[in-house]
């Protein structure tokens, strides 16, 4: 597949990803963050734009390098198809949040996402890895992620 092509389906895919997920967020989220109470060791608002990025930019490069590859094989397809379920996922988690304001079963859609997470990396490092290894930082976050999502909704039970 040409380099070309990688890019841009990369870049429409994570495109995509984002307007779905602000669609899902919708317009209030500065807001809910002024009504609920922040979890100790929670990263400060503007710095969740940054972590957005980063996402982006690793999700990015793991669909390019899956481009790469070549979107013939089973395997290469399997992992363009669970990225783009991981992120649609994740922007729907975002409605959980966000619209619904339903913490506890936010937390719990969240609980699952280290699954796909190892699925990934798993394909990642039979396929390619640079997208494996650039999938590390990732699942990093993941564990604070689903550590914060668990404070969110323990310190604000009712919301």
């Amino acid at each position: 597949m040409s380099n070309t092509y990688a890019i841009v389906s990369a870049l429409l895919i994570c495109f995509a990803a984002a307007v779905l997920e602000g669609l899902c967020a919708g317009k209030n989220v500065r807001a809910f963050f002024l009504t609920v109470r922040i979890p100790k060791y929670s990263a400060p608002l503007w710095a969740w734009s940054i972590i957005g990025v980063l996402y982006y930019a690793i999700f990015g490069f793991v669909l390019y390098r899956l481009f790469r590859v070549g979107a013939g094989d089973a395997l290469v397809r399997s992992g363009i198809t669970l990225v783009v379920v991981m992120m649609a996922l994740n922007a729907l988690t975002n409605y959980v949040i966000f619209r619904a304001r339903d913490l506890r079963r936010s937390f719990l859609i969240g609980v699952f996402f280290p699954v796909l997470d190892v699925a990934l990396f798993v394909i990642l490092l039979q396929i390619d890895s640079p997208a494996a290894l650039s999938l590390i930082p990732y699942l990093v976050y993941r564990i604070y992620g689903v550590y914060w999502g668990y404070a969110l909704w323990k310190a604000n039970p009712r919301a």
